[in-house]
């Protein structure tokens, strides 16, 4: 159905950080320039007249407009998701920071692109404080996810090491009542997202992965019954920086919901566990919508806490 690479990427910062409230759209943007210098042929054309456009990583990761089904904009293959912190962020040099990486369907191919973008963003520094001879970082090592198997340190990478991952071999999730811990900032119209939404906003986002870098088979329906028991929300403004967006500022939302589903057919608990990997919602490019879903067993003294 669809093949995912999950890594972690463990910087090292080689000048104090001063990282700002959300990272999202400073890492991809920065990201994103660095991965045109890598391979763009010829940067006095404009990307929609390019000839090569479509051999091109950069223009498939930030430039496609047009889907292989439907008239939005394609999701992205290449997914970097920097903690969030709901605050500036400051440390002193040779502080450590992880970010996760999602390598989609057969853009698992340019792992050695991400690492090289990675490497210059580095060394030029991200967002408007590397002006400043700061922000500065080095890869201390990427690993994989799930198994900690080092693919990149000392500047050799290793392939032997590197997986990738079927979404369709995914066990169902087990239990009747779920911690969700949303990460990462979820961008839907409403938060918290009822029980039957948010598996949907999972399987939203996993069709049109499937779609763009699947098989394009057909995602099964999910049948749920379920409540909200709890919630701690928190709200945040988002400043996104980018040039081909007139919306400057969105809200997003992070904190923890408890959910109890009466019922949930098998489709919907396999996607509870596409949701640890994919997330849900809109705005994937840019890390938002990231969860962790965790079974609660003893429902009631959860509530006490």
């Amino acid at each position: 159905m669809l093949e995912i690479s999950q890594l972690i990427a463990h910087l090292k910062f080689t000048t104090p950080a001063k990282l700002p409230y959300w990272m999202g759209s400073a890492f991809r943007g920065a990201f994103g320039r660095n991965i045109r210098h890598i391979c763009c042929v010829d940067f006095r054309k404009e990307c929609e007249t390019c000839d090569v456009q479509e051999n091109c990583l950069f223009y498939y990761i930030y430039m496609r407009k047009n889907a292989r089904i439907g008239h939005a904009a394609p999701p992205k293959p290449i997914i970097l998701i920097p903690p969030f912190f709901g605050r500036e962020y400051f440390f002193e040099k040779e502080g450590f920071l992880d970010i996760e990486l999602l390598l989609i369907g057969d853009f698992s191919k340019y792992l050695p692109h991400v690492i090289l973008g990675l490497k210059l963003l580095g060394q030029r520094g991200i967002g408007p404080m590397r002006y400043e001879n700061l922000n500065r970082f080095i890869i201390d090592s990427i690993k994989m996810k799930n198994s900690n198997s080092i693919v990149f340190q000392n500047e050799y990478i290793d392939l032997i090491n590197f997986q990738r991952q079927n979404i369709h071999t995914l066990e169902n999730l087990t239990g009747d009542t779920f911690l969700v811990k949303f990460r990462t900032p979820y961008t839907g119209s409403k938060f918290p997202p009822s029980p039957e939404e948010f598996i949907n906003r999972i399987r939203n986002r996993l069709i049109r992965f499937v779609n763009e870098y699947g098989t394009q088979e057909r995602v099964p329906e999910c049948v749920v019954e379920g409540d909200i028991l709890k919630v701690n929300p928190h709200f945040h403004k988002l400043r996104r920086r980018s040039k081909r967006s007139d919306k400057k500022l969105f809200k997003g939302y992070t904190g923890e919901v408890l959910y109890h589903y009466s019922f949930l057919n098998s489709a919907a608990r396999w996607m509870l566990q596409v949701g640890r990997i994919l997330g849900c919602g809109p705005d994937s490019a840019f890390g938002c919508g990231f969860v962790d879903i965790s079974p609660v067993k003893d429902t009631e003294n959860f509530l006490k806490k």
